[in-house]
């Protein structure tokens, strides 16, 4: 039952380019549209999968995603694509009541993927040495509401971090092997690093690193790849489409072990 605070994505429904918006319910809120204006006490008791009617048209009422957060969230920095965010918390097996770290908040992507996954009893460590990039992911954040399991906090990465045992930290940025050190100590036995970096140079470094550090143990290295297809079921056609993301960069995956 939707409620007032509750986030609701209202899709519109129509066979091509539906827009969205992702907004939370108050009393006496709305939300204007192309389709007419979204009253939000009109909302309030409804369910998820509801169906509205607007003054031009209709609109599904979902609950978001991460995925439908980031493709709402302001862009200020080169991201991790949601495929990327998705995989590098399956990997590293993220979950409710885990505690783990990332550095290279960026706009908060992927803190907003760790932020669900361990919600509601997790907490996400999110560090960056740009005040402004971190000032926009909360704003980001906002959205959301998870905000609350978030601590943000303006830090070089490369040096040695304050934060309770962590199951997972993941590295966000160009040159992760400078913070492989710095890291390790906060992970618990058995708990994930994930690095993510755009190009073969930066893999080589970072795996040379991990290697020299005692306490660690490579598992995999791969990248995600991904081919969205045009489908048209009246004249049964499937066809990739033109324009895709075909590179996002690469994943390293490695675990803390104790002797």
């Amino acid at each position: 039952m939707l409620k007032e605070g509750s986030i609701v994505r209202a899709v519109e429904i129509t066979q091509k380019n539906p827009k969205s918006w992702i907004f939370q319910l108050e009393r006496e809120g709305e939300k204007s549209t192309h389709l007419g204006r979204i009253d939000h006490d009109k909302i309030i008791g409804k369910k998820y999968g509801n169906v509205v009617s607007l003054i031009k048209g209709h609109v599904l009422l979902l609950k978001p995603s991460p995925r439908d957060f980031l493709r709402s969230f302001r862009l200020k920095t080169q991201i991790m694509y949601e495929d990327d965010c998705a995989l590098a918390c399956s990997v590293a097996g993220i979950g409710n009541g885990m505690k783990v770290g990332e550095a290279g908040t960026g706009s908060g992507a992927l803190t907003s993927f760790l932020a669900w996954n361990v919600a509601p009893d997790g907490h996400v460590y999110s560090f960056d040495i740009n005040e402004k990039h971190l000032r926009n992911a909360e704003q980001n954040i906002q959205m959301t509401g998870l905000q609350n399991i978030i601590t943000f906090q303006i830090h070089d990465i490369r040096e040695s971090i304050q934060v309770p045992a962590l199951d997972a930290f993941f590295l966000d940025f160009s040159t992760p092997f400078e913070a492989i050190d710095s890291i390790t100590p906060s992970l618990i036995g058995g708990g994930h690093l994930i690095c993510f970096v755009p190009n073969w140079g930066q893999v080589e470094q970072t795996v040379e690193k991990i290697n020299e550090n005692e306490a660690l143990e490579l598992q995999q290295v791969f990248e995600v790849n991904r081919r969205d297809f045009a489908i048209n079921p009246k004249k049964h056609i499937m066809r990739p489409k033109f324009r895709s993301i075909v590179y996002s960069g690469i994943l390293i995956h490695t675990i803390k072990i104790l002797f």
